[in-house]
């Protein structure tokens, strides 16, 4: 492709397709994802019938319409007929290949690096639910428009709009409106306003989530714990996580020490045995130097007395320890 070549990216999940009807496959009751019976309900899709109105004029213009999306390959051959079936003109269209996990912005970025080097990319469009493939497109300064997701009634599906939302950190966000036409979309548009958009919330809660990573390295470093091994990205949530239960830790060493005259008058050799448990239980979790570890451990442990107890008791069980 000549260097000079002007595209537009497009999603579809959440993008082109508005996907509210099947969401129900990767959050239901049970807690589990399936992802197969999710790719194949993609026949009932509604379009963005706007956005789909933005790419035909790009297209009329000259510049090339590439549908790039993480939905799998199986069902490349539903997803052709649904683009022929409301007349979605494109120029290429990219699905996950089988086996492929790789996220979002890196398979992405490899389909264009691969097939469209020195392209200029004119405007992607991507779906909020996907930040990595927008935070992607920021850093190579690549404009990005981003879809929000807008449910509304999810039987009727009817679209009426794409309306524009101004955020209140002034970045725009793109709302397909679309559902019971009683509903006051004016007021809906206007609430999304007054919240900052999806991706800067994403970069707020990664900067708290630095914030709580230095100071629980600096509390580990304090208490005399061991570095923890693994990733950086793993490093600095399980920090968090060992900061809490630790905290909750502290709870119950304070509570020992409160009921600690009371308990001894009451029944010594118990007390001592439970006290035993605790200490052994502390020095075991002291040694736990697997970020994985308390990564998969995080549940229920919170920084508070119940959690506490309950999480040194776990291991005094597991462990043997009364």
């Amino acid at each position: 492709m000549p260097t000079d070549q002007e595209i537009v990216i497009c999603g579809l999940d959440g993008v082109l397709a508005l996907i509210e009807h099947r969401l129900h496959h990767l959050y239901n009751e049970e807690g589990v994802r399936h992802w197969e019976q999710f790719h194949a309900a993609c026949d009932d899709d509604m379009p963005n019938l706007p956005l789909i109105e933005r790419l035909n004029r790009a297209r009329a213009e000259g510049v090339a319409v590439l549908l790039l999306s993480g939905r799998s390959q199986a069902v490349a051959g539903q997803t052709r007929q649904w683009l022929a079936r409301w007349q979605i003109g494109y120029d290429a269209l990219f699905l996950r290949p089988p086996g492929n996990f790789t996220p979002s912005a890196e398979f992405k970025a490899g389909v264009i690096a691969q097939h469209y080097p020195g392209a200029t990319i004119r405007r992607l469009y991507e779906s909020d639910s996907h930040l990595d493939v927008a935070t992607w497109a920021t850093a190579q300064t690549i404009p990005c428009t981003l879809i929000g997701h807008n449910q509304g009634n999810g039987e009727s599906r009817e679209q009426f709009e794409l309306k524009v939302v101004r955020h209140a950190c002034e970045h725009t966000v793109l709302y397909p409106f679309y559902g019971d036409d009683d509903f006051a979309w004016g007021e809906r548009a206007q609430q999304l306003g007054l919240g900052i958009c999806r991706l800067c919330g994403a970069a707020e809660q990664r900067e708290e989530q630095h914030k709580r990573s230095l100071q629980a390295r600096h509390y580990a470093r304090e208490r005399g714990l061991p570095p923890l091994e693994g990733s950086e990205r793993q490093v600095a949530w399980a920090e968090t996580v060992r900061l809490g239960a630790f905290g909750a830790i502290d709870k119950v060493l304070q509570w020992v020490a409160r009921v600690n005259e009371e308990a001894q008058r009451e029944d010594p050799d118990y007390w001592q045995s439970v006290q035993q448990g605790i200490t052994r239980s502390i020095g075991y979790l002291e040694e736990q130097t697997d970020a994985k570890w308390w990564i998969d451990h995080r549940h229920g442990m919170f920084n508070n007395l119940d959690s506490g107890r309950a999480l040194l008791s776990a291991i005094a069980q597991e462990r043997g320890y009364l």
